[in-house]
């Protein structure tokens, strides 16, 4: 059973592999390399970035080969020396490697791949395909609609200004050293095969709400934010689209088991807690099995003996749990952060919630009640807060057991108005009323 196969495999499953850890910043790398049909080969922004304290630095990564290189590149005035360079080495570390995902590419022991937290087209390297091609896979399927390719293009847009602060930041060490990336083919050299057409229509036709709702973003974020958080919100909608998509392809229901419970009381020990803990794996369990579900209706049959060894030697999971955990931890859709072992739940960080609230409410549509902002949530993305008059009903007859609607759902629902008040999104009135808004969003 070689690798080829394996893919294969995961390729039938989903349309791309799940066999490992992804970060969000893995899955803009191959989203954008994919869009631009490029990367950029940045030598010198490596050497200086990718380090870490304390460790043993070899080559142009120690700071005397560093400094002596920089100079002979006429990149460094002579007045810096070592111990200025080292301070200006860490802030921008500090930059680059905002999403932990920097290591060394060019010394002997370069094998980890190298994503730069995203800023602009020139500081785009992939050196391994760290997100399974998931992101040419969004790409594909946004390609084939009228609104994703509206998503590509304003993408494009973002990507190639140069003005955001990183990007001035880095331009000193920037060289022009582009690739040209044939992603389509290296999908089907790694074992996928072609990405066959009917089925990329199809998940375009499913994912239609998803898609618009990330063109909302896109409307919102070209109004309200700064470069750099531009492409920071698309990141995490993209995220949102991908765990999406999994439900929806992985479940023979979404709408039922597919639901995500969150819990945004913050407390550990409470009701909500549990059963958004229970909402979680439930997710992933449902995820897992779908595999097993794809070999029935035959998805499998030109990679028979990969499924075959999963069930004889993997006890019948496939390599799925990593992948749906970092992805929903890492978007913000999860916590807690910390710790692989530790039981995780549905809770929104700050940002997330803001890039729900503003795919599903454009900053031009001005205020709407608060329960029909819930309504086009769960409509959405599947996500549910107790706040709609139907969801204890609903919890119950999918199994959520001892959810109290005074004393669980609706304290629930209050803490996330509380918070969407603090962000600015929501704006309560003396009758009550609460209406929500994405105007003041940022």
């Amino acid at each position: 059973m070689n690798s080829r196969d394996v893919a294969r495999m995961y390729g039938n499953a989903f349309g791309f592999n799940t066999d490992r850890r992804m970060k969000p910043i893995h899955l803009a790398t191959g989203f954008f390399v994919a869009l631009l049909g490029r990367q950029s080969e940045q030598q010198l922004l490596n050497k200086t970035v990718a380090y870490s304290a304390g460790k043993s630095l070899e080559g142009d990564y120690a700071l005397p080969q560093l400094h002596a290189l920089l100079l002979q590149e006429d990149k460094i005035s002579p007045a810096i020396d070592l111990a200025l360079l080292q301070i200006l080495r860490k802030q921008l570390r500090c930059l680059a490697n905002n999403d932990e995902a920097v290591y060394p590419l060019y010394t002997a022991h370069g094998g980890f791949g190298c994503d730069y937290t995203t800023a602009s087209a020139d500081i785009l390297t992939r050196t391994k395909d760290n997100d399974g091609y998931s992101g040419f896979f969004i790409f594909s399927v946004f390609d084939q609609s009228p609104t994703g390719k509206a998503i590509l293009e304003t993408a494009r847009t973002w990507l190639t200004q140069n003005d955001s602060t990183w990007h001035l930041a880095m331009t000193p060490l920037l060289e022009n050293n582009t690739i040209d990336e044939d992603n389509e083919a290296k999908y089907e050299n790694k074992g996928f095969g072609e990405l066959d057409n009917r089925r990329v229509k199809r998940v375009a036709k499913k994912m239609a709400p998803q898609t618009d709702a990330v063109m909302t973003l896109c409307r919102s974020a070209d109004i309200l934010m700064a470069p750099e958080t531009k492409l920071r919100v698309l990141i995490v909608g993209l995220s949102l689209w991908l765990f999406r998509y999994l439900v929806i392809e992985g479940f023979e229901k979404p709408d039922s088991v597919g639901i995500a419970l969150v819990d945004m009381l913050g407390d550990s020990s409470s009701k909500m807690r549990s059963q958004s803990r229970w909402s979680f794996a439930r997710i992933r369990e449902g995820l897992i099995d779908a595999f097993a579900r794809f070999h029935a209706l035959g998805r499998f049959d030109d990679c028979e003996d990969v499924w075959k060894h999963i069930q004889t030697q993997m006890g019948g999971r496939p390599k799925f749990e990593e992948f749906y955990r970092e992805l929903t931890v890492r978007s913000g859709l999860a916590q807690p952060r910390s710790g692989r072992i530790a039981a995780k739940h549905f809770e929104l960080q700050p940002e997330t919630l803001r890039v729900v609230i503003m795919s599903v409410l454009g900053v031009e549509e001005g205020m709407i009640p608060i329960t029909e902002l819930l309504e086009r949530v769960f409509r959405v993305w599947g996500l549910c807060f107790g706040g709609r008059p139907a969801d204890g009903r609903l919890l119950t007859q999918l199994g959520y057991t001892g959810l109290d609607q005074d004393q669980d759902l609706t304290p629930n629902f209050e803490a996330l108005t509380s918070l969407l008040s603090d962000l600015g999104l929501a704006t309560r009135y003396s009758d009550g009323l609460v209406m929500c808004h994405a105007k003041d969003a940022f």
